[in-house]
């Protein structure tokens, strides 16, 4: 695959002592990586440009070779530089059309330590199409289902979640569920033992007379549904759902571009 990064003469101007030694303590390859971050943002080094190689850096800083790749591990992670096998490390190009959106006003609302999670439902019902294309299983295999309305404190219900499991005696997933691991989990971005990955779309949607009622609302008022499929570690779906949300509660909020300071969770510290 051809790309268009064309080598620059890499500065050696990339880590002022001055700017580490100012900053307030942390590890050494934070320091690092946040004094590299500033001068990406600041222009002092472009998209699609080179840095100096590892070594330079640990030259030119006094840090351990280790300490450095720490730092510039960081921020590939972040998506500031790119690494290309014998060429070098480089500023990455801006793609204003990408974006990651966060939901951080229902994170505070699931993470929340108080926050109660009622189960309405819990039945064994048979797969409607959706259900077992999700879940690739055939229409009208048994599922386990559970529905549970979710409340913070000092509010009524703000959330409706149903969920569709694969019967399966072998793994402890609904205990999982039962236990609203799952449900936390996905909004923490902390890891889950079972999971893999998730997949999750939104769109608008209108609100059930049953929802309605659960989460006081006009039936037929606005909502979003905002649907899951989790995978396991061999990448097979095992659970699917959605929650229904109140379109007031909905929050999405995206930097595009270069961040403005370093990303630190999922769905925590500086997001959005």
């Amino acid at each position: 695959m051809e790309d268009h990064h064309q080598p620059q003469v890499a500065r050696e101007t990339l880590v002022p002592g001055s700017l580490i030694e100012s900053q307030i303590e942390c590890p050494a390859y934070q320091k690092l990586a946040e004094s590299i971050r500033r001068q990406i943002i600041d222009g002092t080094y472009k998209p699609g440009e080179r840095i100096p190689s590892e070594v330079s850096i640990s030259k030119s800083s006094g840090l351990a070779l280790l300490t450095v790749r720490q730092a510039l591990g960081l921020l590939v992670d972040e998506g500031l530089l790119e690494r290309f096998p014998g060429r070098g490390t480089f500023v990455s190009e801006l793609n204003w059309r990408k974006a990651s959106f966060f939901m951080s006003g229902l994170d505070a609302i699931v993470s929340a330590e108080d926050v109660r999670v009622r189960i309405v439902c819990s039945d064994v019902r048979r797969a409607t199409q959706e259900v077992a294309h999700s879940l690739m299983i055939g229409i009208g295999q048994a599922v386990a289902y559970l529905k549970r309305a979710i409340t913070p404190p000092g509010h009524p219900p703000l959330m409706v979640q149903e969920g569709y499991l694969l019967l399966d005696p072998f793994r402890p997933i609904m205990e999982a569920e039962l236990a609203c691991t799952y449900l936390i989990g996905l909004f923490k971005g902390s890891g889950q033992g079972l999971i893999k990955t998730a997949k999750m779309a939104i769109k608008p949607s209108l609100i059930s007379a049953e929802d309605a009622a659960l989460l006081e609302k006009e039936p037929g008022s606005a909502v979003f549904k905002l649907s899951y499929t989790f995978f396991d570690s061999s990448s097979k779906p095992l659970a699917f759902g959605f929650f229904v949300i109140p379109e007031e509660v909905m929050d999405l909020s995206a930097t595009i571009g270069l961040p403005l300071s370093p990303r630190r969770g999922a769905n925590g510290g500086t997001n959005g």
